[in-house]
């Protein structure tokens, strides 16, 4: 705080929205609708003084192997399992070359091989003079990681799950490394210039301090007619709780917010004092090395990625960590049964809500969708087309159909799922969804033999 000013009576209206073939047809289409979908909600982004410094803008998709294996040597005869994603990287020679040095020797510890290492073309004359001062150098990584063969199947692959938990943990321990040796060393010159938008076997982030109309003009791959994707998430920023940058522009590493978390101040410090207690065989001895779970200096959005992004890899499902995130209400003109009951009052003893206002959209390469807290005060609308689209954004039109197009529009509700399985090609009705979550354990079971009301104290009394 400063002065009179506090950033926590600060709101927002970021744009959000994604457009996916419910299929799972790959196409430069669909990339193009989405960053169709960003410039029409320029309006909710906000903008510097200079008229061409964005608060923020970015698109998230599945990433296009076959781009990339035109693009860089060192794919065109590589594997096609490996895991990439951008480095915002600090100009300072001797600070890369430190983190480069570091990036080598976590790749061995891990069972990680380097593949190839890019530097992404951009179009620094596309942005602002103030988006400019604080640009990084942008690369991107390629890792690959290759283990026995399963006994079963005989395939010497590691599973997705398993190897984007494996670039998961690289890169905790990487942001770590810099964390822990900022302003040291070769480090000296680092000032907050090192993050990583996503590192993943499934999707790519390309994002920064842009302009939705800019994001195109800086990152010319966009453009490419070999960027295929069968889903891509679009996001216009609006700052508030944090002054705009690079690293807090969004999609993050699952999702892409609009809303304000206004419990995040009680989330961060319940996730905090949970570190000593966290355990888990996954993750062993790398409990440590993933420490903070949140971290330092992030906005509300970027705090609640880092939650769902852990529960994530800890074995959760992306709609079951989903709804332990952001728990539905339930009373006598929202009933809901009592198993899924049991399944909020039992995760009620390990989390607490997330609470909104907030719109979220979100992504894992396989899973898109959309829900709204519990509060229901930032509404989202969608569009199911005959050919098999689904758009969905914090308004409508940001995309034309003609009226015969048009298969179904409907809009996100307080607490429900709105859930694209682009592997099965279908969109998973909420109860459908819910119920197979909270029935997959005897949850009923755990609550009643573990959880002591005060209404059973007051009867044994």
């Amino acid at each position: 705080m400063s002065g009179l000013y506090s950033k926590e009576n600060e709101h927002d209206s970021c744009g959000i929205g994604f457009v996916a073939d419910i299929k799972g047809r790959a196409s430069h289409d669909i990339l193009e609708r989405a960053l169709e979908v960003l410039e029409r909600m320029t309006h909710r982004g906000a903008e510097s003084a200079d008229d061409k410094t964005g608060d923020g803008a970015g698109v998230m998709m599945q990433i296009p192997r076959g781009f990339y294996k035109k693009t860089v040597p060192e794919l065109k005869d590589g594997p096609e399992d490996y895991g990439t994603g951008l480095l915002f990287m600090p100009k300072d020679s001797a600070a890369q070359g430190a983190i480069l040095k570091e990036i080598d020797a976590l790749s061995k510890e891990l069972g990680l091989s380097l593949l190839a290492l890019r530097d992404v073309p951009v179009n620094s004359e596309a942005v602002g003079t103030i988006a400019r001062q604080a640009e990084p150098a942008i690369k991107q990584i390629f890792l690959h990681t290759q283990r026995a063969p399963h006994p079963a199947s005989g395939s010497g692959a590691q599973g997705a799950e398993d190897f984007n938990f494996s670039l998961y943990i690289f890169r905790k321990k990487l942001e770590k490394y810099v964390r822990e040796h900022a302003g040291t060393g070769e480090l000296t010159a680092l000032n907050g210039e090192f993050y990583m938008p996503s590192l993943s076997s499934s999707t790519i982030v390309y994002k920064g301090m842009l302009m939705p109309r800019q994001l195109r003009e800086y990152y010319g791959d966009l453009s490419d007619k070999d960027m295929l994707t069968a889903v891509a998430l679009v996001h216009s920023r609006f700052s508030t709780n944090t002054f705009p940058a690079w690293r807090l522009s969004q999609p993050f590493r699952l999702i892409a917010h609009n809303g304000e978390i206004n419990t995040v101040k009680g989330n961060r410090f319940w996730a905090a004092a949970r570190e000593k207690l966290l355990a888990h065989p996954r993750f062993g001895s790398h409990i440590e090395s993933i420490l903070p779970i949140i971290e330092p200096d992030s906005s509300d959005s970027a705090s609640f990625d880092n939650m769902l992004e852990l529960l994530v890899m800890s074995g959760r499902g992306l709609p079951h960590a989903l709804m332990m995130l952001i728990p539905e209400s339930w009373n006598d003109k929202n009933p809901i049964s009592s198993e899924l009951k049991s399944f909020y009052e039992y995760h009620a003893c390990l989390m607490e809500p997330w609470d909104g206002p907030a719109s979220m959209v979100f992504c894992d390469g396989r899973y898109v969708g959309g829900t709204l807290d519990r509060n229901g005060l930032r509404p989202s609308r969608y569009t199911i087309t005959k050919s098999g689209l689904i758009v969905m954004a914090s308004e409508t039109g940001v995309q034309d159909f003609k009226p015969e197009e048009v298969e179904y529009k409907g809009r996100l509700e307080p607490g429900k799922l709105l859930l694209v399985d682009l592997q099965e090609g279908r969109i998973i009705p909420n109860d459908e969804v819910k119920h197979g979550v909270s029935t997959a354990k005897p949850y009923s079971d755990w609550v009643k033999a573990n959880v002591i009301t005060l209404e059973q104290e007051k009867e044994a009394d």
